[in-house]
C-alpha cells in the first residue's frame, strides 16, 4: 500500500460527506417585553405619572452578511399611568442596525424608535442581545436597551424576550461518482496436469495451493490489482464562526474510519472563508476552523494527530467570487481529502 497523493477538494469520491447549510436571508421574530418609564416620567403630570409597561411585538431583520443585520420592529404596550390607578395603551416602532460578535451569540444594536403613549416622542437606543439556536431555523433571543427620549430628555429602559425564524434555501455539496476499478487481465488457461486447478503445470507452479477462486500469472502466483480508494470532506460553517454543528460529526467521522481502514495515510486540513472583512481577520477565522475539524479527529475519534496538520487560507482560494449570500456560504468551509492505492486479489469470475 503506498500514498499516491493527499490533496484538498470541495466535492465528495467515495461516499457523501457534505452538510446541509441554510442560505440565511430574513428573519422574522415575536417577542415579549418590558418598558421601564424614567423616574422623571413617574412623577409628571404632562406624562400621567406614566410606569412600567408590558407589551408584544413583532420584528423582521433583513441578513446583510457575516456581521450585519437590519430590523424593523413594532409593539403595542399596556402602561400603568396615575400613580398606578389606571391603565394607557401605546406603540413603539422603528428600526435598529445590529453587529454580530465572532464565535458568540452575543450582538449589539443601536437605532430610532418613535413612541405613542400619554405623549408622542422619538427616542434613540443602544443595547445588546444574545440568541440561541434551537434547530437549523428556530432560534430565542433576549435584549436590554436603554432608550434616551430626544424631545423630553429622558431615559427608559427595555427588556425583551422572543422567538424566531430564519429563511433560507438549504444548499447541498455536489457528489461525484466514484471511480471505476481498474479491469485485471485474464491469464491464459493451460491444460496440463494441475494437482490445485489454477490452471498451471505443477512442473512451474511456483505457488502451491492456490485458492481455486483466485486468477494466478505464468508462474501460479495469485494476481494482484492495484484499486485507488478515496474519500473527501467539506464541511461548512455558519456566519463569522469556526464552531462544528453536530450534524457534521457523521462526515467527520467517515473520514476517521477511512484512517483507521487505511493506516498509512495522512491528511491536510484546509479552512477557507469568505471575502467579507479584512483578509488577516480571515486568514485567522479560516485557520480556527481548520484546527476545529483536526481537534475532533484527534479529541473523539481517537486519530494520531502525527497523521494530521491542519492550515488556514483565509480567502485566496474561492470557490465563488461574486458578493451574494450564498457566494459567502459556499466559501465558508473546510476541506480535505485523501486517496490512496491498494493491492487486491483478483478473483475469478
Amino acid at each position: 500500500m503506498k500514498i499516491v497523493k493527499i490533496s484538498l477538494l470541495a466535492a465528495l469520491i467515495s461516499s457523501p460527506l457534505a452538510a446541509d447549510t441554510i442560505d440565511e436571508t430574513w428573519e422574522i421574530g415575536v417577542f415579549g417585553d418590558y418598558i421601564k418609564s424614567s423616574t422623571g416620567k413617574e412623577t409628571s403630570l404632562d406624562f400621567q405619572q406614566i410606569e412600567a409597561g408590558k407589551g408584544i411585538g413583532i420584528d423582521v431583520s433583513k441578513i446583510i452578511n457575516d456581521q450585519w443585520n437590519f430590523r424593523f420592529e413594532v409593539s403595542r404596550a399596556r402602561y400603568d399611568i396615575n400613580n398606578g390607578t389606571d391603565k394607557d395603551y401605546g406603540y413603539r416602532y422603528g428600526v435598529d442596525a445590529i453587529y454580530k460578535i465572532e464565535d458568540s451569540g452575543w450582538y449589539l444594536f443601536s437605532g430610532i424608535k418613535r413612541f405613542n403613549n400619554v405623549r408622542s416622542y422619538n427616542a434613540l437606543n443602544v443595547g445588546a442581545g444574545y440568541s440561541l439556536s434551537v434547530s437549523e431555523r428556530f432560534s430565542v433571543y433576549s435584549e436590554a436597551a436603554i432608550y434616551r427620549d430626544v424631545d423630553y430628555g429622558y431615559t427608559d429602559q427595555g427588556f425583551k424576550l422572543g422567538l424566531k425564524y430564519t429563511f433560507g434555501d438549504v444548499k447541498k455539496a455536489p457528489v461525484v461518482a466514484p471511480k471505476a476499478e481498474p479491469t485485471p487481465i485474464k491469464p491464459a488457461v493451460v491444460s496440463v496436469v494441475d494437482s490445485d486447478n489454477d490452471g498451471v503445470k505443477d512442473s512451474i507452479d511456483k505457488c502451491n495451493n492456490t485458492p481455486a477462486n483466485v486468477k494466478v500469472d505464468s508462474k501460479g502466483c495469485a494476481l494482484y490489482s492495484e484499486k485507488s480508494v478515496a474519500i473527501n470532506l467539506n464541511v461548512g460553517f455558519e456566519n463569522n464562526s469556526s464552531q462544528l454543528k453536530a450534524s457534521t460529526m457523521d462526515d467527520i467521522q467517515r473520514l476517521a474510519d477511512f484512517m483507521k481502514t487505511y493506516t498509512n495515510t495522512s491528511v491536510v486540513i484546509e479552512g477557507h472563508s469568505s471575502k467579507v472583512g479584512t483578509s488577516e481577520y480571515n486568514l485567522y477565522l479560516s485557520e480556527k476552523r481548520a484546527n476545529a475539524v483536526k481537534n475532533v479527529l484527534t479529541s473523539k475519534f481517537g486519530i494520531a494527530e502525527s497523521r494530521l496538520s491542519a492550515k488556514g487560507f483565509g480567502e485566496t482560494q474561492l470557490l465563488s467570487n461574486g458578493n451574494r449570500l450564498a457566494d459567502h456560504i459556499a466559501n465558508r468551509r473546510v476541506v480535505a481529502k485523501i486517496e490512496t492505492t491498494v493491492k487486491e486479489v483478483v478473483e475469478k469470475n
